[in-house]
């Protein structure tokens, strides 16, 4: 037995359901991009001023963490068809000051090189 579907009733169904899809999924950046906010924020508290090992440790976890789900999302956003440019734009940027963290917290700078810098941006 066959199910005839009226050819009008099947477009207007996907349409709906592509739109419902994309309005979670943009809400999904949304909220990992809150993530990344309110993690700026802790940083500013917690790493500032000398963080303990395992603060640093815990920072790091976090930043892969939201970097592995930033790739998740940008496996999406990357696709040649998905349809909105600003949400892959801001997929893509936010990945970017997550990867950026890692060597601003974690990175070692030599002594020689910093003190360079400290002296060229506040010469005696």
């Amino acid at each position: 037995m066959e199910i005839a579907i009226p050819v009008p009733v099947m477009p207007d169904y996907f349409e709906k359901l592509e739109a419902h899809i994309l309005h979670e999924f943009a809400e999904g950046v949304a909220a990992w991009g809150e993530s990344v906010t309110s993690l700026a924020r802790w940083e500013d508290e917690r790493l500032l001023e000398g963080p303990t090992p395992e603060t640093l440790a815990a920072h790091r976890r976090t930043v892969d963490r939201l970097i592995a789900f930033g790739r998740f999302l940008a496996l999406t956003t990357e696709h040649p068809d998905f349809p909105d440019t600003a949400l892959k734009q801001n997929v893509a940027a936010t990945l970017q000051t997550l990867r950026d963290k890692i060597p601003l917290w974690h990175g070692q700078m030599q002594k020689d090189k910093a003190d360079a810098i400290l002296k060229a941006a506040f010469p005696e």
